[in-house]
């Protein structure tokens, strides 16, 4: 793969963090006396927080307004990015290895801004990435390619030299929809199959070739 960007997801892609946001509207949930449904996590991973607000206002008749949910969850989450989330195994290689080749990086997370620069500052993984860009910033989540669209205008690089780098499904089929180059990464927490993965990426890192990218020079 010839490479002169990257546009990089960071929960799931490159941290080792989507254990403690599967946890972490449960938390919120049973600190409301709700005991949530196991299928409550993966509604959370695959459809996005509002997505699983309107769940759990039909489902348990949760009460309080969204935007007090959010932050809820948000001061659970900055916590665990404050003192136990970690990078995944190989991410800092390979990131060394495209900064030190001169491949432009960005950020596209759905995750707050407010949590992202803590994680990367207290992981030291800030300096590879020029710019943060977050969906509740860009206005609007990954369902649309609007963030993608922003961050290669950013970086100026071509499109057919840009790679997307996501664990989600729902982001990777997104990009891959709208002309995008995707790697797909493998995470756990993701419930699709891999043959499913394939079909929305044009390079799949698997468990066993995570952060192990064909680069040409």
């Amino acid at each position: 793969m010839k490479i002169t960007g990257a546009i990089f997801d960071l929960d799931g892609t490159l941290l080792n963090s989507m254990d403690y946001w599967a946890f972490a509207p449960h938390e919120y949930l049973i600190s409301l006396g709700i005991t949530p449904k196991e299928n409550t996590s993966k509604l959370f991973l695959e459809n996005g927080m509002k997505n699983w607000y309107d769940f759990c206002q039909k489902e348990y008749g949760l009460k309080a307004p969204f935007d007090e949910a959010k932050e809820k969850i948000y001061e659970i989450m900055y916590q665990k990015y404050s003192t136990v989330v970690e990078i995944k195994d190989g991410a800092r290689q390979m990131l060394e290895t495209l900064y030190n080749s001169g491949v432009k990086m960005c950020l596209a997370t759905a995750t707050d801004r407010f949590c992202v620069e803590r994680v990367l500052k207290r992981l030291n993984i800030d300096k590879y990435f020029s710019r943060i860009f977050t969906s509740g910033e860009v206005g609007i989540g990954k369902n649309s390619p609007r963030i993608y669209e922003v961050a290669l205008e950013f970086l100026g690089t071509d499109k057919e030299t840009t790679y997307i780098f996501e664990d989600a499904v729902y982001a990777m089929r997104t990009a891959y929809n709208n002309g995008f180059m995707v790697v797909g990464v493998y995470d756990k927490n993701v419930y699709a199959t891999e043959d499913e993965i394939k079909k929305l990426c044009h390079i799949y890192l698997d468990k066993n070739s995570l952060y192990k990218l064909p680069i040409e020079e």
